[in-house]
């Protein structure tokens, strides 16, 4: 379980600096590759790494991801002010392949720092996200109307309604993960679901103890992985 960086001595002015220099080192050397069939006709939207794809030029990417993960809470602002910044970053599959820009992945780690929990629960039905705020709620201006009250409290009141969620959903009747995919069995749902109100539980009790917000130290979730690094292992990353 990630614990948060300590800045609290930080002159503000430092930490914005070094903020900034790392959602820069978003922006890859590399360009987006190419995305083969269109996910909104129903194709199976697919990306084929090209041989000019350097994968090593990726790697500082992921280093910059995981130390804005790590960053104070002020960082939030910083990481929202790059709507706009078109530059490709890096790509993911989930639903389908994707090439994210530095302003995608900027706001991927905002929202991933009030949803720190969400790498480490399984994803039993695509109904669990879009929980806190209400889905449809604009992000960057709930939480210019919110952050005065701390991510503490705003991750408590986020994992609440997943642990709600949770204690109430039926695996007879949630949606699967995918719009492709089957339900999970019963016995199987189950499980992961206790398994996830255990964890939830947890990251809670850490956060009410500590007085910290709980970080994570990932983007990937059970069904989101970043592809393209020299590690990557996937059928058609070549």
């Amino acid at each position: 379980m990630a614990t948060s960086a300590s800045h609290a001595h930080e002159p503000a002015a430092e930490v914005k600096k070094r903020v900034d220099f790392l959602i820069e080192m978003l922006a890859s050397k590399n360009a987006a590759p190419p995305i083969r069939g269109d996910a909104s006709k129903g194709d199976d939207q697919e990306i084929r790494f090209p041989e000019s794809y350097v994968k090593a030029d990726q790697v500082p990417v992921y280093l910059a991801v995981k130390e804005l993960l790590r960053e104070h809470e002020s960082s939030i602002d910083s990481l929202l002010d790059h709507s706009g910044d078109n530059r490709y970053s890096l790509s993911v599959n989930a639903d389908v392949d994707d090439n994210l820009t530095v302003s995608d992945v900027s706001r991927w780690i905002a929202r991933r720092k009030l949803f720190s929990y969400e790498p480490e629960i399984h994803t039993i039905t695509r109904s669990q996200f879009g929980l806190y705020p209400p889905d449809g709620t604009e992000f960057e201006a709930w939480w210019n109307e919110n952050k005065q009250r701390g991510l503490r409290a705003l991750q408590i009141e986020a994992i609440d309604a997943a642990i709600r969620f949770m204690k109430e959903v039926d695996g007879k009747t949630a949606s699967p993960w995918h719009p492709e995919a089957e339900r999970l069995p019963i016995k199987e749902f189950n499980r992961l679901r206790d398994e996830n109100l255990k964890i939830l539980a947890t990251i809670r009790q850490y956060i009410s103890a500590t007085g910290k917000p709980h970080l994570a130290n990932q983007l990937e979730g059970s069904h989101v992985g970043i592809f393209g690094l020299p590690w990557s292992k996937r059928r058609f990353n070549k």
